[in-house]
């Protein structure tokens, strides 16, 4: 299994703090309820929509604060609340990046990404314990918890 190195874990442990926020200030872990309480609006698009650009989902903020939550129609329930977990993640960590959106070739995307992932596997307290799937590949655990691949080395 991928396990990450000390510095990156250690790297994402304040984002514990806002998940814990979310969750004090939602009094809820659900993802529907949190986005409600929030009142971030869920678009759900047929797969092949040109918006999403081949993503499955896109979060945006828009001049007047609206925010909105453009997703593919056709995922299953479980990889949903994961995939809309990690966009509340860009949401609530990234709001500088709607500013500095002219610099978009500064960004580092990977870095974002990896922490939406971290956030969205806290929100949904998905934890792995090593020895009850050993043996397995990291593609087969990360379709038994319904994340991505990349995400499992921050469980």
């Amino acid at each position: 299994m991928l396990l990450p190195m000390a510095g990156d874990y250690m790297d994402l442990i304040w984002i514990d703090e806002y998940v814990d926020g979310v969750i004090d200030y939602c009094y809820s872990r659900d993802i529907f309820e949190i986005y409600n309480t929030l009142d971030i609006s869920i678009k759900r698009l047929d797969k092949d929509d040109l918006l999403l650009r081949g993503n499955e989902a896109l979060y945006i903020r828009n001049y007047f604060g609206l925010e909105v939550v453009f997703i593919k129609n056709n995922l299953p329930y479980k990889y949903e609340k994961f995939v809309l977990s990690h966009e509340l993640g860009h949401a609530l960590l990234h709001i500088e990046i709607a500013q500095a959106a002219y610099n978009s070739k500064l960004i580092n995307k990977g870095k974002l990404e990896k922490q939406a992932d971290y956030f969205a596997l806290k929100l949904l307290d998905i934890e792995i314990n090593n020895v009850n799937y050993e043996g397995l590949t990291t593609d087969q655990i990360a379709k038994k918890f319904y994340i991505t691949e990349k995400s499992l080395g921050y469980v």
